[in-house]
């Protein structure tokens, strides 16, 4: 697959456009794993249960670590790329040790210790005064399980304007230290955002896999558990938190379903290795989209990004191509045919002035209002009435000169495309 350098996001672009619409306010939430996760509980979205916060150094020695239930997670507050995660999976009474994801024994010297590294702000990224995070470690999904030898699989989702654009699956190896992150090695699918099925693999940041590693079981058509949950759950989390653009890692619990894991206001840009399919185009087809809740952004995200969507599953919106065939119907029962442009960069629509005066719509009675026009001076408002893909529809449209003489008599702008998803591929004209 080709993949253009124009539509690749770098760092710069993040940085300087799209980490740029996020408030200040909206920021701290991927600054702080444990403000981000009180804030997600109060807002009703799934988060790993709290076990403990330790701020000083003396909550470490005063903290019963045996009195928590089953197996857990030690982590910085203020972490990233999975420095300093510890994570237990239960403990052993005639070892008198806890046994971490790779079969070794930590004693609760060695907890302490490494509790008291993280408040020192050893595994610290974002500010200097670190909190110890203790919650519940999230089991391995049966559907994921043999794929897995340690730790725990995440599903990562950027988000722009509350609409998923991009996905992936990290699987944690041995050589990332059973941590679900690429820096460390893992492995990384990118998944279909239709279906849900894993498309290709990519391991640590550099190696193309279409096998796992020593095994003939191929990284593609892995079904993601809880799909549409996960997707509504990264919209969830972006409409919770404020975040105009943004990562949201999510665990898959077996039981309890999608659970977020962290937000991330700078999320890495290694998701486009992984689905081979750049991310800057992705986002630029989304900018002045806005979905009207979580079920239609998660729609929008399957149409215009999924390699396959089962739109015959789906009724609530119809499915066009950027250019379809109308009829315009005009005053005293005049119609013309022609063809209508899908326009979404901009939100009023369009008729041709040639084409309005032909129907008869551009007569001064028929004006609704004048309105000025950049560059184009004033141009008038009419009403028009015509027939997309069966549907019969009446709006209001400017009337044009510059369409005059093109292939479009029409330009169909967002205000007219509400209940419409436009889809490259089905252009026919």
């Amino acid at each position: 697959m080709s993949v253009k350098i124009s539509h690749i996001l770098g760092m710069n672009a993040r940085d300087q456009v799209y980490c740029s619409y996020n408030s200040t306010e909206a920021k701290r939430f991927g600054f702080s794993k444990l403000r981000a996760k009180a804030f997600l509980r109060k807002h009703a979205i799934q988060v790993a249960q709290l076990y403990g916060i330790l701020t000083f150094q003396e909550d470490i020695k005063t903290f019963d670590w045996k009195a928590i239930p089953s197996g857990f997670a030690i982590k910085p507050s203020n972490g990233s790329a999975g420095k300093g995660v510890l994570v237990l999976q239960r403990y052993d009474k005639k070892k008198q040790g806890w046994v971490d994801i790779s079969g070794k024994i930590h004693t609760l010297s060695d907890l302490q210790f490494h509790a008291s590294n993280i408040l020192e702000g050893q595994y610290s990224t974002w500010g200097s005064f670190p909190n110890v995070i203790i919650e519940e470690r999230i089991p391995i999904h049966p559907a994921l399980e043999s794929y897995v030898k340690y730790g725990t699989p995440d599903v990562r989702v950027i988000v722009l304007n509350k609409i998923p654009v991009m996905a992936m699956v990290r699987l944690p190896t041995a050589e990332s230290g059973g941590r679900a992150n690429l820096d460390q090695g893992a492995i990384a699918l990118g998944i279909d955002m239709g279906t849900g099925k894993t498309l290709f693999g990519v391991s640590g940041k550099k190696k193309v896999m279409k096998v796992f590693p020593g095994t003939q079981v191929s990284t593609v058509g892995i079904q993601i558990p809880f799909w549409i949950d996960v997707l509504k759950t990264a919209v969830r989390a972006a409409n919770a938190t404020g975040l105009v653009y943004m990562g949201a890692d999510i665990f898959l619990h077996p039981e309890k379903g999608p659970m977020i894991a962290e937000v991330n206001a700078y999320p890495g840009l290694s998701i486009q290795l992984a689905n081979r399919a750049g991310l800057r185009r992705r986002l630029q087809r989304i900018e002045d989209i806005q979905a009207r809740n979580v079920t239609h952004a998660v729609k929008i995200a399957q149409s215009l990004f999924g390699e396959s969507y089962p739109f015959e599953h789906e009724g609530e919106f119809t499915i066009i191509s950027p250019k379809e065939s109308v009829e315009i119907f005009g005053t005293h029962g005049k119609s013309i045919h022609g063809t209508a442009l899908m326009n979404t960069a901009r939100e009023w629509s369009a008729i041709s002035y040639d084409a309005a005066e032909e129907l008869g719509l551009a007569d001064k009675n028929n004006v609704l209002w004048s309105q000025y026009i950049e560059g184009a001076g004033k141009e008038i408002v009419v009403e028009v009435k015509f027939v997309l893909h069966g549907k019969k529809i009446t709006t209001t449209m400017l009337v044009s000169k510059r369409l005059s003489g093109g292939k479009h008599v029409i330009h169909l702008g967002r205000r007219d495309l509400q209940g419409y998803l436009v889809s490259p591929e089905r252009s026919e004209l």
